[in-house]
């Protein structure tokens, strides 16, 4: 069913100027941007920046894994594992789809969830060792994934919509139209955040009917 939400919050992220990943940390709003090449946490009540961490060769999506910041890089759409505290590097993972454009990134207690913009599916794969659990196909190209209750949601960038899919019934059921271009997306419990990248905002929606259940893989620390 389409319909749109015009956004109920709106910060502007200063000096970004090519915002591809957001995730949420139970307390921040971590953000990537891939000229600067940089993982930023922002306070979503203040919007002050409060912590940056070099990442070379950011590309596109974002999420925290067992308190680790896990971000997509480089041309191979590798998953590069980060200490959020010292900005280190601990690690990192092959692109589960190898030469696929990986896009979107969520840790969730199911596992975590891959969306692919060329093949148009998004996959639930295991935390331990990102084995395939599920395929879900969608209808549009991923740019991001998150996570909320019974709902998987998506990005599409250049149809400016976020897009719903219900768990239980294994299909979508809801695309809304949205101000600007989302890439990565957010679920902070309440609001469903995504990175403009037409306006270089963070910006929130609220989606009726979605209420916090299933949490964050970082809010069950």
């Amino acid at each position: 069913m389409p319909y749109a939400a015009g956004s109920v919050r709106d910060i502007p992220v200063r000096g970004g100027l090519k915002l591809c990943g957001l995730t949420w940390s139970g307390q921040y709003l971590w953000y990537s941007e891939a000229v600067q090449n940089q993982i930023a946490a922002m306070d979503p009540r203040t919007g002050e920046v409060v912590r940056r961490i070099p990442c070379h060769g950011v590309r596109t999506d974002l999420t925290t894994l067992g308190g680790s910041l896990v971000q997509v890089v480089g041309e191979r759409r590798t998953l590069r594992v980060f200490d959020p505290e010292s900005g280190d590097v601990v690690g990192e993972l092959p692109n589960p789809r190898p030469g696929r454009l990986l896009c979107g990134l969520e840790a969730t207690s199911q596992g975590v969830w891959t969306g692919y913009e060329d093949l148009q599916v998004i996959d639930l794969r295991s935390v331990e060792d990102l084995r395939l659990i599920a395929s879900y196909p969608v209808r549009r190209p991923v740019a991001g994934v998150t996570v909320s209750d019974d709902y998987l949601a998506y990005a599409d960038y250049r149809g400016c919509s976020i897009n719903l899919i219900d768990l239980n019934q294994g299909r979508e059921v809801a695309s809304i139209t949205v101000n600007g271009s989302p890439t990565g997306i957010a679920w902070d419990g309440r609001l469903i955040w995504y990175c403009d990248h037409a306006t270089l905002q963070l910006r929130a929606i609220e989606v009726p009917g979605i209420t916090g259940g299933r949490q964050h893989d970082d809010d069950r620390r």
